[in-house]
Formats: structure tokens, sequence, C-alpha cells
């Protein structure tokens, strides 16, 4: 095993082979060269690969370690379990979930499906999704279950809304159970419960996974603790590796104490501190320690480079959010023109709302980019139809996904036969799929006018049991005349184009096919893998577009440019962290700033708006104070400071300035002072208007030109202006003038 690709720090973390070990490991330090060249040196020094489970957060990080400790160990890395958190649970649950009253037949439940039962849940207590939303009933829900074992009593001591949430979730669970479904916490939660109650099982684990080791621990909450410290409690070979600075999940029940108290929690803890990074530059990681160096709850560590070179931080202050999004689509065509891919540049921002306006400049500029975090592919309408129907197959106890397409396509089945129904499954205590089938207390009535769909659905099993997954599928979509009913309800002339996604749908199941372990059904295996899979799942860093995503999204991932928009106080740090005394919020944000900045590689650029829109609303927030956290002679501006008034003053009309437009990478070009420009000169008929140049306007100021159409008299630009927004105009009788001089 050549250990010489590794430098002190890591050589010492991979060599420790027994006993609990932390490494403290910072962004960009190599913390997954370390945690595969570990698997492959225990595998070196005769541990079985079969006898190793790694764990992490998301698939695509699960991929890339199975990737790298395969190029190290070669097929002996198939035998590890190296899996996410949950699909490591569903593993488990699929082999031993009989145990505590569940079928292996399973469904997992999205968030579309919680919100469903809890719907009909209220619904039935007569309460108004205006008196108790049932999304922050789902949200009370999980976040309970994320932060404790005992999640009725959580419930009990921390939601006082008369009992609301405690009655919904008791009913709420024993809808899952009579669904033979879990939602996306209970994989965990259900795999302690299983340990708890079966000692046998837990010892099974035990025995077979004698070295565990847990990328991105600072992220761990409540359930993953306890299962990690339950598996590892008879032999205590526990390596995790985080970083307490990238701690940004606390809203979503992370405990940041995990990482922190690792030492307490596991006597005779080694820890090994890696801060060389391999990533960015030393602007980017100077920038980085002096944010997060204000933060107090923190193991101190910092990073450096042997890297030399690099450019200074970027700083802009524009207008207005229109302003912010025409800086930043400018400096991605600049950086095109001067050789770099659109797949090279990201824009992080810390609310979804602000991707709107972004998204909307973008499209303007003609750049290619892709959104995350909006509708996931399989949240479409059309690919949620399909895979409701492929659910109820897999399992016919799942009243969701069998209540979905009872009538899609239509099939005449009003509401008041679905509720007759309903009320005789839940007398018989079978579900509503197997009542209809079974036609046990139904009316003749009702049985008649349920027989189109049961027919349909006997026909589906029986034919699924007999073809390979993708060309059942395909016989699906004839069978139902899918396509048919997608054009009698197109309204808005997108019905081929959601075939489109059906048909990507049946490519996935191709892919999906190839790889199913001997024995097990590809459609199980194909739900399970659709349950779990996440949005930053699919970026393709080779893709060829812009990536818009929130900070959040952005964790694990890098990219050679970042623009991270709405730098401003009440926008990030949000005004909820501003106004939390404990100041535990605030030192969240922080670490998101730190998590922000450290994505870019080669060149970061920093944006605030002076004013913005967001929510209806518009407000004038102060820069934010990461920005006056980093030293000055880290940044440059790229227009003039300007004085940004107290916001609780009265705003000042505020100056007018230009911003430069240089080169991606190059210095900034002398500028001269506003006061001692000349006037330019009127255009002409011969002026070559050309996209990017940068114009001015008699009434409307300096904008830029994004599109130029026709030519002589008949000619055309499409100006993007500073303050003002997009217009166009007649380039022969318009006051356009050419500005040299910026």
């Amino acid at each position: 095993m050549d250990l010489s690709v590794l430098n002190d720090r890591q050589r010492e973390a991979v060599e420790c082979l027994e006993g609990p070990l932390l490494v403290l490991a910072g962004a960009g330090s190599g913390k997954t060269k370390v945690l595969t060249y570990r698997i492959a040196n225990l595998v070196e020094h005769g541990v079985k690969p079969w006898n190793i489970l790694a764990l992490t957060f998301t698939n695509k990080a699960a991929q890339e370690m199975r990737e790298r400790a395969s190029a190290l160990i070669g097929s002996d890395a198939d035998e590890a379990w190296v899996t996410t958190f949950h699909s490591c649970c569903v593993r488990i649950l699929r082999i031993d979930c009989d145990k505590i009253g569940y079928e292996r037949s399973f469904t997992i439940y999205d968030d579309a499906d919680q919100l469903k039962i809890i719907g009909d849940i209220l619904k039935n207590m007569g309460i108004s999704d205006k008196a108790a939303p049932k999304r922050v009933i789902k949200e009370n829900i999980s976040n309970a279950k994320n932060k404790s074992l005992d999640v009725k009593r959580y419930i009990q001591e921390n939601y006082s809304d008369d009992g609301i949430t405690e009655k919904v979730f008791e009913q709420y669970q024993r809808r899952l159970m009579a669904a033979n479904a879990f939602d996306f916490d209970d994989l965990l939660v259900k795999t302690i419960e299983l340990f708890e109650q079966c000692p046998e099982v837990l010892e099974k684990y035990q025995n077979r996974f004698k070295y565990v080791l847990v990328d991105e621990y600072q992220d761990t909450n409540m359930p993953q603790y306890r299962f990690v410290e339950m598996l590892c409690r008879k032999h205590g070979n526990l390596c995790v590796v985080g970083d307490d600075d990238q701690s940004i999940y606390g809203w979503r029940g992370a405990d940041i104490k995990n990482i922190l108290s690792f030492e307490k929690d596991f006597e005779g803890a080694k820890v090994v501190r890696l801060e060389q990074n391999y990533r960015s530059t030393k602007y980017i990681l100077d920038a980085a320690n002096a944010v997060i160096s204000h933060n107090s709850g923190r193991k101190p560590k910092t990073l450096w480079t042997a890297q030399e070179g690099g450019d200074p931080i970027e700083r802009y202050s524009a207008d207005n959010e229109r302003d912010e999004a025409a800086f930043i689509a400018r400096k991605i065509l600049q950086g095109v023109q001067q050789g770099a891919s659109y797949g090279d540049f990201a824009i992080l921002y810390r609310t979804n709302a602000q991707s709107r306006v972004i998204e909307s400049t973008l499209v303007n500029y003609g750049i290619p980019h892709k959104v995350f975090g909006g509708v996931r592919f399989y949240q479409r309408k059309e690919i949620a139809d399909i895979m409701a129907y492929l659910r109820a197959i897999a399992n016919p106890d799942d009243d969701v996904a069998f209540s979905r397409i009872i009538n899609v396509p239509r099939r005449g089945i009003g509401d008041k036969t679905i509720d007759e129904l309903a009320a005789a499954a839940e007398k018989s205590g079978q579900s509503m799929l197997v009542t209809a089938l079974s036609g046990e207390g139904l009316p003749p009535k009702i049985e008649q006018k349920l027989k189109g769909i049961v027919d349909l659905m006997s026909e589906l099993m029986a034919q699924s049991a007999l073809m390979p997954l993708s060309d059942f599928a395909k016989y699906l979509v004839d069978k139902i005349e899918y396509q048919a009913y997608l054009i009698s309800e197109d309204k808005k002339g997108d019905a081929l184009m959601r075939m489109d996604n059906i048909s990507e749908l049946i490519g996935n199941i191709k892919e999906i096919e190839h790889d199913v372990p001997e024995g097990e059904s590809a459609l199980s295996v194909f739900l399970e893998s659709v349950a779990l899979v996440s949005d930053i799942d699919s970026l393709d860093e080779s893709e060829g577009a812009v990536a818009l995503m929130t900070l959040h999204s952005a964790k694990g991932l890098e990219f050679p440019v970042v623009f991270m928009a709405g730098m401003e106080e009440n926008v990030f740090p949000t005004r909820r962290a501003r106004g939390d005394m404990s100041m535990g919020a605030l030192e969240e944000e922080r670490r998101l700033c730190y998590v922000g900045i450290t994505r870019a590689r080669q060149k970061l650029y920093l944006v605030n708006a002076q004013t913005r829109s967001i929510f209806g609303e518009t407000t004038i927030n102060r820069p934010s104070r990461f920005l006056e956290e980093i030293p000055q002679e880290l940044m440059k501006d790229d227009r003039p400071k300007r004085v940004i008034p107290s916001e609780y003053e009265r705003p000042a009309k505020p100056e007018v300035t230009y911003a430069s437009m240089q080169g991606f990478g190059m210095k900034p070009p002398k500028r001269t002072p506003y006061s001692q420009r000349t006037e330019p000169t009127k255009p002409k008929l011969n002026v070559e208007y050309v996209p990017l140049m940068r114009i001015r306007h008699d009434k409307f100021g300096d904008g830029t030109i994004i599109d130029v159409s026709g030519t002589g008299g008949s000619m055309t630009v499409t100006v993007d202006f500073d303050i003002g927004g997009k217009k166009r105009f007649a380039a022969a009788y318009a006051p356009l003038y050419p500005i040299t001089d910026e």
C-alpha cells in the first residue's frame, strides 16, 4: 500500500486502524481520500471488506467513495457497505423489518405522500388547514423524529398547539403502518427500534460491521448518532470525519454537539486535524478563516495552501437585485469569452426566492443554466402518476399511491365511491386496493363502478411478474392510454414534453435493471433508489450549464468560479438569525458563509444589493456583517464604495455610479472619475453595436447591450440598464452613447 501520496496528517489518520478516531477535516483538505485510503489500508491489514461499513449523506458522495475504494483495492470494495445512512437502514429493514410488524415490500413515502396523509387526518378531525397548516404539522413531526428518540414526549414538551400535533402524529404513524410504509425519518427511527426490540439483530450487525467509518459527522442528528453508537458499542472501532465549521443543518435536526463532544462520548479517542487545503487559493482560504474565526463554538483550525498566486475576491455593491443579476451574467459571459465553460460557474444564494430574478436575467443573456432545488423530476405530475402505479403494484397496501391512480386517467369514479371504498377498507382492516380486489364489504353498485380499475390492476400485477421492468413500464403507459389522457388534459401545450419525461423515466429504469442484485425485485430496487435520491445527485459538472442553488445545497460541491449573491443583513444572515439571542442561529449562518466561500477554487465574487424586492417587499439593507469580517486587503471593489445608510435612517438618494467591464481574471482598467468624463459622441448609423457593449442613455443612464437585430436604419438594440431593467430601442433614433471611459 503506497501511502506516500498522503501528507503527514492524512497518513496519520489512515494508519490509525483501531479504536475511536476523530478526523477534523477542513474544507478541501482531502477527507474523501483519507476515508478511501483507510478502507484500503484496513483490507491491506487483513480486515475482510464485508466487515467494513462506511456511511455518508448523499448518493453522490457514496458513489465517489465506492469508485475511489475500487480503484485502490479492486472488486473487493464491492463487499463493503459504502452507502448513505438511509440506504443502509433500508437494507437492514428489508431483511428484518418483519420482526417489528412490517412486510419487506414496504414503501418509502415522500413529502407529497406525507402531506396527503396529514391533510386527510386533519380533515377527519374537522381542523382546517388555516388553523393547523399540514406542512407545519409535518415539519413538527419530522423535527421531533430527528431530535429525539422519544418522539411523542418531544412533541408534548415542545409544541403547545392544543395537542393537535400529538394527535395527528399518533394517527399518522398508524396510517403509515397500515400502508406498510415508512417516511424518510422513520428509516432511522425504526431501525433503532428494531435494534432495541431485537438484541439478536443488533448483535448480528455488530459482528458484521467491525469497522465503521462516518463521513460529514458534524451533520449527524440524534437517531444517526444513536445508530452509530449502537453498532460500535461492542468493538469501538469508529472513525468519524467531519468539520464543525461546516455544520449547517441544525434546522433539520443536525446536532453540532455530536462532533464537539466526540472525545467525551468515545473514551480514548484520537484526534487528527487536516488543515492543508488542496482546493482553493490563499485569498479564498484567508477570507474563510477570517469569517469563521468570529464563531466561539468551534474547534480551532486554520486552512492553508501550498498553492501560490490567485485573484483577490471581487466585491460588487449593486443598486438592486436586477443590477446584481446583470453583473453576474456579464461576468459569466466575459469568462466564457476567455475560454471558461458555463459549467465552471455556480451562483449561490441564501433562499430559493432569490433565484427568480437571477434565472430570468440569465435567460435574457442567453446563458445556459440549471436550477437545483426547484421541482424535482420525480415530483412532476406525469412521473408521479406512473410511479404511483408502480408503487401500488409493488405494495398493494399503499393507499396513498392507489388514491392517486384510482381515477387517473379519468374513469368516472366519483368521490362518493372512493369514500365508500375507504370506509369498507377501514372496516375490514385492509387497504383500499386489496378491498377493491376482494370486493369484501362493498355493495354491488360500488363493485360495478370499481370494475374497470380492479380488472386493470389485476392484469398489471400479473404482467409485472412476467416482463423486464422497463418493458413493463412501457406496457403500463400504453395500457392505461396515458398519452391520450395527457393530450385530453393539455391546457399548456406541453403534452409531448410530458411524454418525453416518461421516456426519460423508462430510460432511468433501464439503467437500474442492470444493477439489480440477484434474488431481488427490480421494481423494489428501482422504487427504493427513487425514494432515496436527492436533487444534487443529478449535478453533472461537465453538463455545460451554470449551476444555481442555495448555499445549503452547495455543501460538498466545488466550482472554479462562485458568485455569492444577496450578501446583506436580513438576507444573509437572515432576519431570524439576527434576532436569536443565544447566537446559535447566527453562528450557523456564519458557518454557512464559510461553506459558500470554500466552494470556490479559483475565483470568488461577493455581491450585495442596496435595495432588494423579495416576497413582495422592497427593503434597504446594510451589507452583510460577513463582508465586514473579511480583511479589505483580500478584496477589490468592482465599483466605488458608497455610503450605505443605517437601516434606521431615512435613505438619501443614492449616488449614481457605473460598473466596470473588466475582463474575467484581468486587472481592472484605469477608470476616469465621473466628474472628469467628457460627453460621449452621439451615435451614428455606422456605429457597430454588439452584445456586451456598455452604453449611456439620456434618461435611463448606463446599461449593457444584450441583443442586436437588424442593420442600418432598421437596427434595434435591447439594453439591460443598471437601474431600470431591460428596454428596446431603434438605434438610429434613440439617444444612445457608447461609453469608452469606464
